[in-house]
C-alpha cells in the first residue's frame, strides 16, 4: 500500500457549477468535470437546499466496509450545511453534512441526491496530480501514484 504526500503543480482552473431545482447532484458534478476534462480537484466550498438525501456511513471497525445507505425524503426541505472532498482521477469523494426539522445528516454523498432550490459548488482543479484510488484486499480504496 502506498502512503505518503503527493504533490500537483499547483490550482487550475475555478470551476462553479450552478444547479437548479431536481437536478441529482453527485451525478450533474460528475457530468462536468467530465465536459470540462477535470481529472482532479479540490471542493472549495458548497450551498444549497436538497429534496431528496442520498448517503452512506460506515458502521463497522472491521477490515472491510460495512456501510448503511440512507434516504431522506419527503418531509420538507433539507438544508446542504457542508460539501467537502476530492476529485481524484475524474472520480468525486464527497461527504455531506445536511439538516433538516427530524436532525443533522452526515456521511458520503451518492447518486440520486436530488436539487430543491439551487446548490452552488465550486471546485478547483489541481494541475498535474499523478494519482489515482486502489483497492486494497478488503476493498477498501487508497491513494497510490500512477
Amino acid at each position: 500500500m502506498s502512503k505518503g504526500i503527493f504533490f500537483g503543480k499547483g490550482f487550475g482552473r475555478a470551476i462553479v457549477i450552478n444547479l437548479t431545482k431536481g437536478d441529482k447532484l453527485l451525478e450533474s458534478i460528475r457530468d462536468r468535470l467530465k465536459e470540462e476534462g477535470i481529472k482532479d480537484a479540490v471542493v472549495f466550498g458548497a450551498v444549497g437546499s436538497m429534496q431528496k438525501l442520498v448517503y452512506h456511513l460506515p458502521t463497522s471497525m472491521g477490515p472491510t466496509s460495512e456501510d448503511k445507505f440512507l434516504t431522506i425524503e419527503g418531509d420538507g426541505p433539507v438544508e446542504l450545511g457542508s460539501l467537502s472532498g476530492n476529485i481524484i482521477d475524474g472520480e468525486p469523494h464527497l461527504h455531506i453534512v445536511a439538516q433538516d426539522k427530524k436532525g443533522n445528516y452526515i456521511g458520503h454523498l451518492e447518486e440520486g441526491t436530488e436539487v430543491l432550490f439551487l446548490a452552488e459548488i465550486i471546485l478547483a482543479e489541481i494541475e498535474s496530480l499523478n494519482i489515482h484510488r486502489v483497492q486494497n484486499e478488503h476493498g477498501v480504496a487508497y491513494l497510490s501514484e500512477k
